[in-house]
């Protein structure tokens, strides 16, 4: 998206030889009506109120203008998902709170699909050879969410049979969702009931074992050098029926930068699963809020998986925002 630099400071009332891809972009991710066609280079009130929107999800000030916060967020690798879904959720809440800290920020899929069994199964595809670490650090995730839901998860060894399937693919795989190569999408998974769990095969990925690096794991200084874990515990939260969040410490949140891992549950998180499923019932925890306060009570959101002298050995390094599908 480095073409939309060029747009950088654009305001109401331009003309922008250009300006057009930036309204389709808008609409490929909810921020215009999938009724509109025929967009024009002329910054109007549709580009004007799209911008807004837009800011306002991604906690950018709200000027309507194309700043250069705003055109760097545009310009970050993204998934194809959109921002705001079809049920409007998101552009409800923004009509009845101005301020978006007072509600709850998780979306749900269009007609909250659910899985309607409670024990399922996973299993890898056989042809990857996955080592045990990767299955073992993917596993660690399901677990996280069935400890806040009354869903339970078991591997089985018969793929054809699970009821989520989880391969690592490139580029063209048969799904009609390609990857594209290391970074831009990193996976992407189906909401219920279809149980498709894809990742990236070309990502450089981390697998860690409590502070350490595990065996097979890359080099976790490269640039591109992305969590599993913490791209895993995103993709399951869509294969439960949760779309994205605007929390930014939510687990469900779009973006994950480089060198950070992410992969404890935040309230805003299990109250979106919760909503769907209720509370796990073996939990002492009488509700999804009390719940998720001792859940995370002490917790980061996120972590660092660098430490400081690495980190100051390289203050060039950019931070490199990815997005999920």
């Amino acid at each position: 998206m480095d073409k939309f630099k060029k747009f950088t400071g654009a305001r109401s009332g331009k003309i922008i030889e250009g300006l057009s891809e930036v309204k389709e972009y808008l609409q490929n991710y909810g921020y215009i009506s999938e009724s509109a066609t025929n967009f024009t280079n002329s910054f109007d009130e549709m580009l004007v109120s799209a911008t807004k929107l837009y800011q306002q999800y991604y906690n950018i000030e709200q000027t309507g203008r194309l700043d250069e916060k705003t055109i760097g967020q545009m310009m970050v690798p993204r998934c194809g998902k959109r921002d705001i879904g079809n049920d409007t959720s998101f552009m409800q809440h923004s009509a009845n709170h101005g301020n978006l800290q007072s509600i709850a920020h998780y979306e749900i899929f269009e007609g909250r699909p659910r899985w309607k069994k409670r024990a399922l199964t996973f299993s890898f595809l056989p042809q990857n050879k996955l080592p045990d670490n990767y299955k073992k650090t993917i596993a660690r995730g399901f677990s996280k969410w069935q400890a806040v839901t009354p869903l339970s998860f078991r591997e089985t060894g018969s793929y054809s049979k699970a009821d989520i399937k989880i391969g690592f693919y490139s580029r063209e795989h048969g799904c009609g969702h390609a990857f594209d190569g290391v970074l831009g999408e990193l996976a992407h998974a189906y909401a219920p009931p279809f149980g498709w769990f894809h990742f990236d095969n070309d990502e450089n990925w981390v697998v860690h074992q409590g502070d350490q690096l595990g065996h097979n794991s890359k080099d976790p200084t490269m640039l591109t050098a992305i969590d599993l874990e913490s791209v895993a515990m995103h993709e399951i939260g869509h294969l439960l029926g949760l779309g994205h969040s605007v929390d930014r410490n939510a687990i469900m949140f779009p973006t994950l930068t480089y060198g950070v891992r992410k992969i404890e549950l935040q309230k805003d998180d299990v109250d979106g699963i919760q909503s769907l499923y209720g509370a796990n019932p073996d939990s002492s925890e009488s509700s999804p809020s009390s719940h998720a306060q001792n859940l995370f009570r002490g917790t980061p959101a996120v972590s660092r998986w660098w430490g400081p002298t690495l980190l100051a050995a390289k203050p060039a390094m950019a931070l490199v925002d990815i997005i999920f599908l």
